[in-house]
């Protein structure tokens, strides 16, 4: 009798084949779960149809949602409901419509219960508490002023934005200690971010020397990166400030003044003006 030898080559191509085999038969399925049959079981069949229920649906018109977000729907959209989902790719106008109305039925019914369980809450806090005021005002009105003067600091920051052009140049004279310098050099920097050719110009009050600059400029953290794309220089102020002081109508108070140059003349700005 011949026996049968098995090389490792062969071992290896069998052991190839079953692994093979059995991805297959996994990959296959994996697919039969995510693909609605037309024999769906009993189980599945309730659920869908409790759900379909729930979004005043048909089970078919549920179904059609799942398929949807299988699709690059789902992908983008994981969180899109079912009613948005049949309205985004309805087939006809009349089925636009009616996934529209149902919408809008569901929406107005949670905003009803949502304005009802409202005034159950005051009904029942006043009962509970009827020496107590549901809201402070006294207390939130710092809140509010702080709102109100971030939104105006916004509104300020983007028309200053708009007034700058490309060539313009940001005058800054800062003292040898602050500790807003940064923070205002940011703001300015930003300012003129949508403009070419432009730029701040730092200057350090009672610098005696190049070296104290130096000193100022690594002690408040300025940024390598603005010298390398000519956003900014860094220089001593040797009388330029008061020259132009006795130029401008300006306030001499303020501890960071700010000049615009642009074509060769000289005009002093306001701080608020610039939303800082």
């Amino acid at each position: 009798m011949n026996s049968l030898r098995i090389t490792p080559s062969i071992l290896i191509s069998m052991v190839a084949i079953v692994c093979t085999a059995n991805a297959d038969k996994n990959e296959a399925l994996s697919s039969v779960s995510q693909t609605p049959d037309t024999e769906t079981p009993v189980s599945q069949t309730l659920e869908l149809k409790t759900l379909a229920t729930h979004w005043g649906l048909e089970q078919s018109e549920y179904q059609r949602y799942l398929s949807l977000m299988r699709g690059p729907l789902g992908k983008w959209n994981p969180d899109l409901d079912p009613l948005l989902a049949l309205g985004m790719f309805a087939t006809s106008i009349q089925q636009e419509q009616r996934y529209a109305e149902l919408y809008a039925q569901q929406e107005f019914d949670l905003t009803e219960r949502a304005l009802q369980f409202q005034q159950a809450y005051r009904v029942a806090f006043e009962r509970l508490y009827p020496n107590t005021a549901m809201l402070n005002q006294p207390l939130l009105a710092p809140y509010f002023a702080h709102q109100q003067q971030k939104s105006a600091t916004r509104d300020a920051k983007r028309l200053a934005q708009k007034r700058f052009a490309d060539s313009d140049r940001l005058l800054l004279f800062v003292p040898s200690n602050c500790r807003q310098c940064l923070p205002t050099i940011n703001r300015l920097v930003s300012l003129l971010s949508g403009t070419q050719h432009s730029g701040v110009d730092v200057y350090v009050r009672d610098a005696q020397d190049d070296e104290a600059v130096r000193v100022w400029a690594t002690a408040h953290g300025i940024k390598t990166i603005w010298f390398n794309n000519e956003q900014l220089s860094l220089n001593r102020d040797e009388g330029l400030l008061q020259r132009l002081m006795n130029q401008s109508t300006g306030s001499a108070a303020d501890a960071m003044p700010i000049f615009l140059k642009r074509n060769g003349r000289f005009f002093q700005l306001n701080r608020e003006s610039l939303g800082l």
